[in-house]
């Protein structure tokens, strides 16, 4: 693939891309290294000074920390002023209590992470995006005394890098423009002349375009000798040319009449001797026979038809050279290059000559024409599928035997009767102006609609295909209609659909949940997903006090309230009883997922009233999270949003619990 889109370039483009690609890569690299070293050595020079400043002044320190003077530890402090990019300053005493502090009212920060508190401790300092976290210890006869914490601003360290940024791409810039100036001058010196020379040549090949070329530059190199000679080569061909165009005017003034009375023969004409061998040839048979006049000249009729049965062929063919019996429109099948080929012969004899002159056409399109014809007409009427053909106005026209079949009517009384007075019930007013919409717009429509059969008495699913088909001639428009079928399908999805929903609440079931995990755990993916296990508090009360029939009400409106809470992509089934799984897909932060289980909360409490009754129920929610990585069973991950949800009824019900963190840097990725 690289060699075919190197091969694809212009020589123009193989010389100045690998050169401009070179010179970019170069300086980019190069920039990039100065900078990332400059950025470095200014990040280690801030650490040294921050550190020196921070140890001096540490060292004053000593004496207030030791009499525990933090007036006087303030004052030390505020000596960290004099540099602007300092944020804050807390000195922490051996037990980690702040004993003075300095911050610039200027600045704000954030506090360092977790992660960053780690570095920290480690190395002493760590950089984050925004600022430089230190720790300096403080000491006093080799003993740490305390440990001043300095959060530094690197606002000037950015300004620093964006100047970086602006300095390499006008050097780039600059660049770029030289680099252009060096190609200019190249193509002029180089691509130029052998881009003439290529349009001369090409002008030659495909136009006739016998043309000089002219030099573009007064030098005496290797190009100057190549353009000499392609000039001297047309010189020649232009002679040569002349010659030709003589000598063929002379051959076209002797052929002219004898072609202007075959010309107007569209049939292979060859005339035979008494012994069956071609004497002479039109222009007609080359495109039949595939060979020129001259070639088919002195071979046998048998040799250049090909006849598949030529004993049979033979015997006619003496017959008719003898004059008993002459060629009539006869069909002969013959072997060509094509394949098999049906020709349509007639002879007549040449009586003067004691020759005969066959004409030959092939009629091999229309025969195939007429057994497609044949075979489309036994398709149309054996076809599974119901088929119907309406002329413009909407009178049936044909119809096949699976259309008769499904109607319950004899062919006899279908055709040339309207459709509507045969396909009774078939479409509403609605749909009806959908297929009119669609047919007006695009000539077709499909869609599912059903029928009742008056004689078998049932009602049968179809799918339907529309087709208008319009003659551009005559601009006369039929319609096709292609019925098929469909009870069996539409039994199969009722029934699919039962097997994986839950016939009181219409929530999917257990099954449908398991399917769905198993395919969203199998297939890759990239997102989080979020489960959360919901079951009801105080539903078992319900039941005791009220009776099933409210507490299956109580659960059909806790399914409504469920699927208003959750997201349109998230779904919520429903395993067992009062427990509820809702899956939340994809996550994108923590936030969102425990505003949607808050809302689940907050709508199941709300009061519900049946028959009178005001009812109260609440939930309680246990979330797991499955990442990317996780690898974790379906079985497992109910499990444990099920203790989740346990451990919200332990701690008082009514509330969300997480099984597990979500991974800041899975989101992040």
């Amino acid at each position: 693939m690289r060699n075919n889109w190197m091969n694809s370039l212009s020589l123009n483009q193989r010389l100045y891309l690998p050169l401009v690609f070179f010179v970019v890569v170069l300086f980019i690299v190069f920039q990039t290294l100065s900078s990332y070293k400059y950025i470095e050595s200014e990040k280690q020079n801030l650490v040294n000074r921050i550190t020196i400043l921070s140890t001096g002044i540490g060292t004053n320190l000593t004496a207030a920390i030791q009499f525990d003077d933090a007036t006087t530890g303030q004052e030390i402090l505020s000596a960290f002023s004099a540099d602007p990019m300092i944020v804050s300053v807390s000195v922490l005493t051996a037990n980690d209590v702040v004993f003075a502090g300095f911050n610039n009212t200027d600045n704000r920060h954030l506090p360092a992470n977790e992660a960053e508190e780690v570095i920290v401790k480690a190395q002493g300092h760590v950089f984050s995006k925004q600022y430089l976290y230190m720790q300096i210890p403080i000491y006093i006869e080799n003993t740490e005394l305390a440990k001043m914490r300095i959060v530094v601003s690197l606002d000037r360290l950015h300004a620093l890098k964006s100047s970086q940024i602006e300095i390499s791409l006008y050097l780039l810039v600059i660049l770029i423009l030289f680099s252009s100036f060096v190609i200019r001058r190249l193509r002029h010196w180089m691509i130029s002349p052998i881009r003439q020379l290529n349009d001369a040549m090409i002008n030659v090949i495909h136009f006739n375009q016998t043309e000089v070329v002219q030099h573009p530059t007064s030098s005496k190199d290797e190009l100057s000798e190549l353009i000499d000679c392609f000039n001297t080569m047309i010189i020649k061909l232009n002679q040569r040319e002349l010659k030709i165009k003589q000598t063929i005017s002379q051959l076209e003034y002797e052929k002219e009449f004898a072609d202007d009375v075959i010309s107007t023969v569209q049939h292979a004409l060859l005339v035979v001797d008494h012994s069956g061998h071609i004497i002479l040839a039109n222009d007609s048979s080359s495109k039949l026979f595939h060979d020129s006049p001259q070639v088919l000249q002195s071979q046998h009729i048998c040799d250049v038809i090909k006849p598949v049965d030529l004993e049979k062929f033979q015997d006619q063919l003496d017959q008719t050279l003898q004059g008993n019996k002459q060629f009539s429109h006869d069909l002969v099948k013959t072997v060509g290059i094509k394949g098999t080929a049906i020709y349509q012969v007639v002879s007549h004899p040449l009586q003067h000559k004691n020759q005969t002159l066959f004409a030959l056409e092939d009629v091999t399109e229309r025969s195939v024409a007429e057994r497609q014809q044949q075979l489309a007409a036994k398709i149309f009427e054996n076809s599974r599928e119901a088929i119907l053909l309406l002329n413009g106005q909407g009178y049936i026209e044909m119809v096949n035997l699976a259309f008769c079949e499904l109607i319950g009517q004899e062919h006899g009384t279908i055709i040339g009767k309207y459709y509507r007075s045969v396909l009774i019930e078939t479409e509403t007013l609605l749909m009806r102006k959908e297929i009119l919409m669609s047919l007006s717009l695009d000539q077709q429509w499909q869609g599912e609609c059903s029928f009742f059969n008056r004689k078998r008495g049932v009602t049968t699913s179809l799918h339907l295909k529309i087709n208008q088909l319009i003659d551009t001639e005559s601009n006369e428009s039929q319609i096709v209609v292609l019925a098929s079928d469909i009870s069996s399908v539409k039994e199969a999805q009722r029934l699919a659909y039962i097997a994986q929903h839950d016939a009181l609440t219409h929530l999917p079931n257990r099954e449908f949940l398991h399917h769905y995990l198993v395919e969203a755990l199998t297939l890759p993916r990239s997102d989080v997903m979020a489960v959360l296990f919901i079951d009801l508090d105080g539903f078992k009360f319900v039941n005791d006090s009220y009776g099933h029939d409210i507490g299956d009400k109580v659960l059909q409106i806790v399914a409504k309230k469920l699927m208003m809470s959750v997201r349109q992509n998230d779904i919520v089934t429903r395993l067992a009883g009062d427990e509820f799984v809702a899956v939340l897909n994809p996550v994108n932060s923590r936030e969102p997922i425990l505003n949607i289980g808050e809302r689940i909360i907050n709508n199941i409490s709300q009061s519900i009233n049946i028959k009178g009754y005001s009812i109260n129920i609440g939930a309680s929610i246990g979330c797991y999270y499955i990442e990317p990585q996780d690898v974790t069973g379906i079985d497992s991950v109910l499990h444990c949003a099920d203790m989740a949800m346990y451990q919200s009824k332990m701690q008082g019900k009514g509330r969300i619990t997480e099984f597990n963190q979500l991974n800041i840097d899975t989101l992040a990725e």
